[in-house]
């Protein structure tokens, strides 16, 4: 081998990311592991292992919803990885990218790379809601928010759903979305996370940007991702839920990040 072609081989596997037994794909807000059900068949058609982790005590209210804590996805996530045998491909979407990020700190030789899917991709001591005060470009009014009389959870006002999480979706993708929403704790979107370059630093990043999305904007998440230097990015022209108006795209894209078939 000359070296030259030493030299290629060795850049890329510099460049290609970890090897990984498993994926496992952390939901957003207001979602559950439910509306994955699309990918979920994707994957499996394809042979991909994968798990999808449905985030505890979602939808509650009063006391249980105040109860429901970022330790608590945290928690759930780290167990998903450690029965999905480490590392793995860590998928996260919208608020899921707080949890993933959360769980590369805790655990980064158990995660061979992190990919966000219209995610928030937040920097040390940033929390979701911080990230989502800085969004100028949704199409979010406070009017859209109906929370709680004791502060416990929010949900989405039922008029604004469909705009907001299936502006681009079939009438019936629409439909899904909208039913699929559910309360969200609100304690969890508060809570900043605990970043260190030694850790969550270490490792790798790839995020699938969504071009017409009215709940992360694009524009925020081009900043997202230019200030953290994620250079491996494919962009799914879709709204902010692919994994139900997007399907064979978003699977395509996560297998393509994940490393391949």
């Amino acid at each position: 081998m000359n070296a030259l072609k030493s030299l290629a081989v060795v850049s890329a596997l510099i460049a290609a990311p970890a090897a990984a037994e498993n994926i496992v794909i952390v939901h957003g807000a207001f979602q559950s592991a439910a509306d994955w059900a699309g990918v979920e068949a994707g994957l499996e058609a394809q042979g991909h292992d994968f798990t999808l982790v449905n985030l505890p005590n979602r939808d509650a209210v009063g006391e249980a919803a105040k109860a429901v804590s970022l330790d608590d996805h945290v928690a759930a996530t780290l167990e998903a990885v450690a029965n999905a045998g480490a590392p793995v491909v860590l998928v996260g979407h919208s608020f899921g990218g707080m949890t993933i990020s959360a769980v590369a700190e805790a655990a980064p030789d158990d995660v061979a790379q992190l990919i966000y899917v219209a995610a928030y991709a937040p920097e040390d001591g940033e929390s979701m809601e911080t990230l989502a005060l800085s969004e100028g470009d949704n199409s979010f009014t406070e009017e859209s928010f109906v929370i709680a009389p004791d502060y416990s959870y929010a949900e989405i006002l039922e008029r604004d759903r469909a705009a907001i999480f299936g502006n681009e979706g079939t009438e019936e993708q629409r439909a899904a979305i909208v039913a699929g929403l559910i309360r969200e704790p609100l304690a969890p979107i508060a809570t900043p996370v605990s970043l260190t370059e030694e850790a969550f630093g270490s490792v790798p990043r790839a995020f699938i940007r969504t071009l017409q999305d009215q709940a992360v904007s694009t524009p925020l998440q081009t900043r997202m991702i230019e200030r953290a230097g994620i250079e491996r990015v494919i962009d799914i022209d879709t709204g902010h839920a692919p994994q139900t108006t997007q399907v064979d795209a978003l699977v395509a894209a996560i297998i393509e990040l994940a490393g391949g078939a």
